[in-house]
C-alpha cells in the first residue's frame, strides 16, 4: 500500500506554568501567540509558521509530576480530505480504536499508537475559529456533506472568517518583523 504524504505539524506539551513557558518560547524564540482558551490556566496556542495556525499547544496541567510525559499529542499534516480518509481505513482495518473529530480550522483523526502515545493525523478546513474547538465528524460522509456539516457547527461562533482571511488579519505584524530570507 501506498500513503499519502505527512509532514509535522505541531506538538501539544502539558506544562505547568503556562505563563513562564509563554513568555519562553515568545521572548527567546520568537514565537507568536495564534489563540487561547479562556481564564488563567487555558490553553496558548503559538506559532512561527503564518501557515500554521499553531506549531505548539501548551496545556496547562499544574498538578502534573515530573515523571510523567510532557507530550499530550503529536500531530501530522495531510494534504486532503482523501488523504486523511486513507488513513482512516488502514487504522481502522488494523482495528486501532479511532476518534473523527473536527476543530473547525481542522478534520482530525486521533488514535494511540502501540506504545500508548497519542497521534493526531489532519488536514484543513477552509475556515477558522478560535481555538480551542472540538466535536465529533463523520468520515464516512461524502466531501460536500462533511464540508457542510462542520461549517453549520461554526458559521454562528464569535471569530469565525475564512482561513486565509485570519492569516492575514494575524500574522500582518508577525510578517513585518520577519528576517529577509536568502
Amino acid at each position: 500500500m501506498v500513503f499519502p504524504s505527512v509532514s509535522i505539524s505541531h506538538i501539544e506539551l502539558y506544562v505547568r506554568d503556562v505563563a513562564s513557558v509563554e513568555r519562553f518560547y515568545t521572548g527567546c524564540l520568537g514565537f507568536v501567540v495564534t489563540d487561547r482558551g479562556v481564564g488563567d490556566e487555558a490553553m496558548v496556542f503559538l506559532s512561527r509558521n503564518p501557515n500554521e495556525h499553531h506549531q505548539l499547544v501548551l496545556n496547562p496541567q499544574p498538578g502534573r509530576g515530573t515523571s510523567a510525559s510532557p507530550v499530550d499529542h503529536i500531530s501530522f499534516r495531510v494534504h486532503s480530505l482523501s488523504d486523511l480518509r486513507q488513513f482512516y481505513r488502514s487504522l481502522a482495518e488494523a482495528k486501532f480504536p479511532l476518534a473523527s473529530v473536527s476543530h473547525g480550522t481542522t478534520w482530525s483523526l486521533y488514535f494511540h499508537d502501540p506504545e500508548g502515545n497519542r497521534i493526531e493525523i489532519f488536514t484543513d478546513t477552509p475556515w477558522y475559529v478560535p481555538q480551542p474547538c472540538k466535536f465529533k465528524v463523520d468520515l464516512e460522509l461524502s466531501d460536500e456533506e462533511l464540508r457542510a456539516f462542520t461549517k453549520s457547527r461554526i458559521v454562528d461562533m464569535p471569530g469565525f472568517c475564512q482561513a486565509e482571511e485570519w492569516r492575514s488579519v494575524h500574522f500582518s505584524a508577525f510578517q513585518k518583523e520577519a528576517p529577509a530570507e536568502h
